[in-house]
């Protein structure tokens, strides 16, 4: 009951923290299509063939979605950081956890009261219910579907059978460290917060969504149904935001729907492929519908990096990208009045932009300070939720800033907004360096060439980027290329900059890009989904560019099949005896594993699955080493001095564990039964035996 109150005090609080601080939500100001030329280059008088059916156009904005899915957002990140931060400081009580809730329940009561208080205007009530609903029946249809959707894959990737947590196929790899990372919190006493794969006093994995879910699992809702409510919650905010952002700059539902579905079916030629692969005589519709793997030949598209396993596997990115829209979207209509002014002056072109940028009457000053304030503090308390997400936005509204009116905005956003990123760096940290950026061209491209580059994209993407092209060339509204240049932007920091060992995890940024962009190519397929002439062939269009990712939901749902699920079992006996037995925050040293009862506890470990902890930027080489020194050592004393210098609690040695390491289990005995040796033991099933280290 307890989790299910949390979630509405977010809600409540981020309702009221809209009303104070993005009035803009409720404002006509966000429908910039009509300043930036959509609204004439689409009116009907000046094409009667135009097709009537579904060209509603000049479509506002919904300040109550808006609303909806910004307090959401805004609310969840606020109050998460009060609960973390209230515990973070009441760490030395015997339940930090329940203190930091308390802190954050008393915060947000107190923020309601005074906004009550102030008697802020609300949201207008609708007169009549009914002619309200038929007003917005496709956002509400809209949004229900994307509920449903969306629950529908996260149940099929995370749900419980019985005693068990079971992850599908495709996501069970991330889950892993998602579940463990979330029951440190809610089973476990991890402050100051560490990885529990690599315990060493810091954390330099974005887990704040992590903390989120273990904090309603302690507070009663179950962790299975933790996860997959925050998870459509963040999605669907994420599609509402897309949505909207092509319905202020269009004007128009088809584009928003167009954009929405452009961004969870992706475009490539991973379906033709495949098909041209089929031997002899396969019947393709078959093949299709069977199919049980990501398709593709690029690398590592068996890892479902560009499809719909995304928004199941990486839970924590659709509501940093939520965050991302939120803030473009709020600050789009800036972007309008340059492009609106230089319009009403006769300049729209490239030069002009740069004269016009420079030249008098350009409003640099911003026009209010309160919104890129609290939008900086918004976007730079997202960094630890995501921080990819957080990096594609400070690359977006960078390019959006040089076609802006009011540019120190923008300047205050991003100088907050870094602020709060660097501090808490240094405070999640604790002086390491986690993040080493390199230039590393090329991204994931087999040919490291232009040539090759093209080569790969055109694979990759199939034909969006040709449409995107021309809808770059053909989009009906003005600084349509200041805006296909800050989408794109993520795009080129991905092919151009390594932040981690891994380069793999630059994908985001062209997930983010394509996401962004889509606006453009949906503005093209709406335009000439609204001709007779060319209504056809947009279809045609669209049924090309969704084919794939049509075959990749298929894939995702098969290869996710209940049987083959992954499962933690919540009874395992010694997850129940670490659970009881073993110190909160002690360190465990065993094999390098990704999934194991004491991590399902909420135990850290010394030396966890390397490639998790490696691709974060630990240094793996240097554990590796003590672990075999450990498990392998014949000296007693050495022994000794590298649990205490490493501050390793516990030492753990099983099956597993003996056939990897020669395993000295003659000293680690002797340790645990001489009255002066380091060791006692805690733990034996005829498997697996645990040491605890005394203390001295």
């Amino acid at each position: 009951m307890m989790g299910f109150l949390y979630v509405l005090l977010c809600f409540a609080v981020g309702w009221a923290l809209t009303g104070r601080f993005l009035p803009e939500l409720r404002s006509p100001e966000l429908n910039v299509h009509r300043r930036l030329g959509t609204r004439w280059f689409l009116g009907e008088e000046r094409y009667p063939d135009a097709v009537r059916a579904g060209a509603a156009l000049d479509v506002a904005v919904r300040p109550w979605l808006l609303v909806l899915v910004s307090s959401y957002l805004i609310g969840t990140i606020g109050v998460t950081w009060a609960a973390y931060l209230g515990a973070y400081l009441l760490r030395g009580t015997g339940d930090p956890l329940g203190a930091g809730n308390g802190v954050a329940f008393v915060l947000g009561a107190g923020i309601l009261i005074a906004e009550g208080l102030r008697r802020r205007p609300s949201l207008p009530v609708p007169r009549s219910m009914g002619s309200w609903v038929r007003e917005n029946r496709a956002e509400l249809v809209f949004l229900g579907a994307t509920v449903l959707v969306s629950w529908g894959l996260c149940s099929l990737t995370l749900f419980r059978r019985g005693d068990e947590i079971c992850m599908g196929m495709t996501v069970f790899g991330d889950f892993t460290t998602h579940i463990a990372q979330a029951r440190s919190f809610s089973l476990g006493r991890n402050f100051p917060t560490e990885y529990v794969f690599f315990a060493d006093g810091t954390i330099r994995y974005h887990f704040l969504f992590q903390f989120l879910c273990g904090n309603l699992e302690y507070l009663g809702m179950p962790l299975v149904w933790a996860y997959n409510l925050q998870s459509v919650l963040a999605f669907t905010a994420m599609a509402a935001l897309l949505y909207q952002l092509a319905v202020a700059t269009s004007g128009s539902r088809l584009v928003g729907f167009l954009t929405c579905f452009l961004g969870f079916f992706r475009s490539s030629f991973a379906l033709f492929v495949f098909l041209w692969e089929l031997p002899p005589g396969t019947s393709a519709l078959k093949a299709i519908l069977q199919v049980d793997r990501f398709i593709g030949r690029t690398p590592h598209e068996d890892w479902g990096l560009w499809n719909q396993n995304v928004f199941v596997n990486q839970r924590h990115l659709p509501l940093g990208v939520a965050v991302l829209l939120l803030v473009v979207l709020v600050m789009l209509p800036l972007f309008a009045d340059l492009w609106d002014r230089l319009s009403r002056e006769g300049r729209e072109g490239a030069g002009d932009l740069l004269r016009g940028a420079w030249g008098e009457g350009v409003s640099w000053m911003p026009e209010r300070w309160g919104r890129p304030l609290f939008l900086g503090v918004l976007l730079g308390a997202s960094g630890f939720w995501n921080g990819a997400a957080l990096l594609a936005a400070l690359l977006i509204l960078f390019v959006l800033a040089w076609g802006s009116d009011h540019r120190l905005e923008y300047l205050v956003l991003a100088g907050v907004a870094l602020a709060l990123a660097q501090a808490q760096k240094a405070f999640f940290f604790q002086g390491a360096a986690g993040i080493h950026p390199s230039i590393y061209l090329g991204f994931l491209t087999p040919e490291k060439t232009l040539k090759g580059l093209i080569f790969y994209y055109v694979e990759l993407f199939g034909i969006l980027p040709a449409v995107g092209l021309v809808a770059l060339l053909c989009a009906p509204f003005r600084g349509r290329g200041c805006f296909a240049l800050a989408a794109a932007a993520p795009l080129v920091f991905a092919n151009a900059v390594s932040l981690t060992p891994d380069i793999n995890v630059n994908h985001k940024y062209l997930f983010i890009a394509v996401l962004v962009g889509n606006v453009l190519v949906a503005f093209l397929l709406g335009e000439m989904m609204r001709f007779r002439k060319t209504w056809f062939a947009a279809w045609g269009l669209v049924a090309v560019l969704l084919s794939t990712g049509v075959v990749d939901l298929l894939a995702l749902h098969n290869k996710n099949v209940p049987e083959r699920a992954i499962a933690i079992q919540e009874k395992a006996p010694l997850k129940l005896w670490a659970q009881e037995h073993l110190d909160p925050n002690g360190v465990i040293l065993s094999k390098n594993y990704y999934m194991h009862p004491v991590l399902a506890a909420g135990r850290k470990l010394f030396n966890g699955w390397q490639y998790y902890t490696w691709s974060a930027g630990y240094d793996t080489a240097t554990r590796d080493r003590v672990v075999k020194e450990v498990l392998e050592g014949t000296v007693p004393e050495r022994l000794e001095a590298l649990l205490r210098e490493n501050r390793i609690r516990y030492v753990l040695v099983d099956r597993d564990t003996r056939r990897e390491y020669r395993v000295n289990d003659g000293l680690l005995r002797r340790e645990a039964s001489t009255p002066g040796g380091c060791l006692e033991q805690l733990y034996d099933d005829g498997d697996t035996v645990v040491y605890g280290v005394k203390e001295r």
